[in-house]
């Protein structure tokens, strides 16, 4: 079992996250400050832009539901809250652990999305362990543009509620894009980039990156899978040796936090320990803990962990395991304490007993100098069940198209040189315009494996 090292924080268990917010002060600002005047501050401000494409987008409704024409003209009457004040939702007589908050869906990219509610105890307890774990990173000071959805848990903890109590300036973005998310930074002076790892491995290799001011940004967030040291140490040369490179690691039903790094900068490639009141254990499939060193699921308690699944009281009680959350993500831990992660549970490509991590193999593709995103996963092979790993890639633009079956061919031996004889892509190796991806610009595996069954399917019939 592996406690956090960090201090464990004091989470009220009697107040809402619209009390909480109103009455806290992580920066000593004066409790009648720190929404009103925090928001009028240029420097301390939430944006929301693009709201012409919603009016744009919304016409052809407004005109069919209320007959409006072309030259017609109305108004949106918005009352201010000093006329017409919202009162705060108030749990002084109820515990906030077991009221639900909101709920959101989990991202869906490995398997079907799920409704997972959440308490206002876990809003609450994700700002207090943000701070209680890096309080360096998280604070006034801080200016980023933001990408992922404000339907997700990511975007309502990291976009909007962290932005409201601690005062830092944010600019949404629609959905993430390479370069005009990189501008949009260097225009605001961001000091904080989130990254995918297709990106952060993009901008290692991308020369027109120099032509960017990206000198204020002193932290870049990487999810979705972890950075290796190759990346990290590329991303140190070129932002500055100071710069520190996290990788995360959560889960909407942990509110997204569950392990964590410290702005030290040890062992970057490392998703870091526990956050602040998590606890861990790393267990075989009989659900006994494994000795440092050896891979297991990771299951984990802390005041993050959501209520339940929507109106899935089977699935709620499958996903815990004696109270523990089970994450179905594969960790070691090393000698140090640090948590390596390995890959998703569910992802793991079984065979010959083997067992194979689809993120292993895309880190070394996209160590590759021309592949510039990468996306393995299962293919079924035989009739028992057992699955090869095949392999799409992505070039740049410049490569031309006839050239691709060299390319590939050049990868794949690239590849076979560094991997065990179990590993290779037996599934065979693939070119693709683009990967399928969400806003956030997290791979939906799923989507690909729907791909290599349509190449399976198209082989078997020739």
């Amino acid at each position: 079992m592996y406690r956090s090292p960090y201090p464990e924080p004091f989470v009220p268990s009697d107040v809402s996250v619209s009390q909480f917010l109103l009455s806290s002060n992580p920066d000593d600002v004066p409790p009648d400050q720190q929404i009103l005047s925090d928001f009028d501050n240029q420097e301390q401000t939430l944006t929301i832009q693009e709201l012409h494409s919603h009016a744009a987008r919304d016409a052809s409704t407004l005109i069919s539901r209320f007959g409006l024409r072309e030259g017609d003209v109305f108004s949106l009457d918005f009352r201010s809250s000093k006329e017409n004040p919202v009162p705060t939702f108030n749990l002084s007589t109820r515990d906030n652990r077991k009221v639900p908050a909101g709920m959101c869906f989990s991202s869906g990219t490995s398997g079907k999305p799920k409704g997972v509610v959440f308490s206002h105890h876990n809003l609450i307890a994700y700002l207090l362990t943000l701070r209680a774990t890096n309080p360096f990173t998280h604070n006034a000071y801080m200016r980023e543009a933001f990408f992922p959805s404000f339907a997700h848990i990511y975007g309502i903890v990291s976009g909007v509620l962290l932005p409201a109590w601690v005062g830092n300036h944010v600019q949404p973005m629609r959905k993430f894009e390479y370069l005009p998310y990189l501008r949009r930074c260097s225009e605001l002076k961001a000091t904080v980039l989130r990254l995918v790892p297709a990106a952060a491995v993009r901008m290692v290799k991308d020369t027109a990156i120099m032509d960017l001011d990206l000198s204020s940004v002193h932290t870049v967030m990487c999810s979705g899978a972890p950075l290796s040291d190759t990346t990290v140490k590329g991303l140190k040369q070129l932002l500055g040796p100071e710069t520190n490179v996290l990788n995360g690691y959560g889960m909407s039903e942990a509110t997204i936090t569950l392990l964590r790094h410290t702005r030290n900068g040890k062992k970057g490639a490392s998703v870091g320990k526990p956050a602040a009141g998590v606890t861990v254990r790393v267990v075989d499939d009989n659900f006994d803990d494994v000795p440092m060193g050896i891979e297991g699921e990771c299951l984990v308690k802390g005041p993050t962990v959501f209520l339940e699944y929507k109106n899935s009281p089977t699935e709620t009680a499958s996903t815990f395991r004696d109270g523990w959350l089970c994450t179905g993500d594969v960790v070691k831990v090393d000698e140090d304490g640090f948590f390596w992660l390995t890959g998703r549970k569910k992802e793991l490509i079984k065979y010959k007993g083997n067992q194979i991590a689809p993120a292993e193999l895309e880190a070394i593709l996209l160590s590759y100098p021309s592949v510039t995103d990468a996306g393995v996963c299962g293919m079924a092979w035989g009739g028992d069940g057992e699955e090869v790993p095949i392999g799409f890639v992505c070039l740049p633009p410049s490569t031309e198209k006839v050239d691709h079956s060299k390319t590939l061919d050049e990868i794949r031996i690239y590849m076979e040189e560094r991997v065990a004889p179990y590993k290779r892509l037996r599934g065979g190796l693939h070119f693709l315009e683009s990967l399928p991806k969400n806003n956030s610009a997290k791979l939906i595996r799923s989507e690909l494996a729907a791909i290599a069954s349509r190449i399976h399917q198209t082989k078997a019939r020739l």
